[in-house]
């Protein structure tokens, strides 16, 4: 691979491809803003078991909020989704969770894309309540926000 760097551009040559792109300029944005600071409630889930019912749970979700919701409870995670016109899914797991009830939901695509890339079998996510941030982690260093939907 060949590197050539210009004043606004880069350009990166493979074999017979050459892939150019324009530099940005300015400062690249806190993302340490976005990341919350506080934990309210930790919740241990095994990794496999929540994609496969995350996954199961949004295949029901509208086009239109394109979300899932998840009731926490003490040590159960209920997933639910629906579409008016064809029905609702809901699922239960079993989770550790001590803290109050509960809800947030979040577009299922981005809360399932760090799971199938992660090799662990425990995640943790971190919540402070409905409308903030969460926060998926393993033991080893990795970190994945997302952000929460507003459902009614």
């Amino acid at each position: 691979m060949k590197m050539y760097v210009a004043q606004n551009q880069v350009a990166f040559d493979v074999g017979t491809t050459r892939l150019v792109s324009k530099l940005v300029e300015g400062n690249y944005p806190n993302y340490r803003q976005v990341i919350p600071n506080e934990v309210r409630e930790r919740v241990t889930l095994e990794r496999e078991l929540f994609q496969a019912a995350v996954h199961r749970v949004s295949l029901l979700a509208s086009e239109k909020s394109n979300s899932v919701k998840l009731m926490f409870t003490k040590n159960n995670l209920e997933i639910a989704a629906n579409t008016p016109d064809i029905g609702e899914a809901r699922e239960s797991i079993p989770v550790i969770y001590k803290g109050n009830d509960l809800t947030i939901a979040f577009n299922p695509e981005y809360l399932m894309a760090p799971l199938r890339a992660l090799p662990t079998d425990e995640v943790f996510l971190d919540l402070i309540d409905e409308m903030s941030p969460g926060v998926i982690k393993i033991q080893s260093p990795f970190l994945y926000v997302i952000m929460p939907m507003r459902v009614s």
